[in-house]
């Protein structure tokens, strides 16, 4: 007998997607997003389908400065694509808390990128904006970080589904959106858009280790000047 294959996150959200009676209009969605470039194409999609809010909630972010330059940006985003599509997207921002990251990565400082400490990160960020889709009754939540090539969309959905246990009055869903192009269509959003693209994740680590890399970069192009 054949084993059926098992669907992809993205087959789940879409027939979730698919599924809904929108006749009596659409159900209430609470998006975490990170930063504008990374919501293009979830929102774009999303926005079809659901009275969507987004939540910057990412109290990772350093320096305070860039906090509120990725803000900026999504808003401005979210401005344009109301405008653009009649849509009425509310964007829901925390204060800046980077000592609230700090506090959840302690004794990770000195973790690789993609370790233990971005893991704890992730679930952190997932929390609170879960929490905060609960407390306000939204009907369903996610996030739009699975977009990104360097997150792990499995763990992330995982974590998701644990959060929808401890709130199961608002469901949560499934994603992969860089499946079916979804980041290089959120590339071209964004360059439409000339959204504003970090070279970082947004931590003070991971902003040490692009400078560090920044720095090797120049080292190796100087030696092959000398050589040349």
């Amino acid at each position: 007998m054949k084993e059926e294959k098992k669907k992809n996150a993205n087959d789940l959200c879409m027939e979730i997607l698919h599924s809904l009676d929108l006749s009596k209009g659409k159900p209430s969605l609470f998006l975490h997003v990170c930063c504008g470039p990374c919501s293009t194409y979830p929102l774009t999609l999303l926005s079809e389908y659901f009275d969507v809010t987004v939540g910057y909630i990412n109290p990772n972010i350093f320096p305070l400065e860039e906090y509120e330059h990725r803000e900026n940006e999504l808003k401005r985003f979210v401005d344009g694509l109301n405008q653009e599509k009649g849509t009425s997207i509310r964007v829901v921002a925390y204060d800046y808390d980077y000592n609230l990251y700090l506090k959840t990565i302690r004794g990770h400082e000195q973790d690789q990128e993609g370790g233990e400490r971005c893991t704890l990160c992730h679930r952190l960020r997932l929390s609170l904006a879960y929490k905060y889709a609960s407390e306000h009754s939204f009907d369903y939540f996610a996030t739009v970080m699975t977009v990104s090539s360097k997150k792990p969309s499995d763990l992330l959905n995982r974590i998701g589904y644990e959060l929808e246990k401890l709130y199961p009055n608002t469901k949560y869903l499934p994603s992969d959106f860089r499946k079916k192009d979804g980041t290089l269509k959120g590339i071209r959003i964004a360059r439409e858009y000339n959204l504003y693209r970090q070279d970082y994740c947004g931590c003070s680590f991971s902003l040490q280790a692009r400078k560090q890399y920044e720095e090797k970069k120049k080292e190796l192009l100087k030696e092959q000047e000398l050589e040349g």
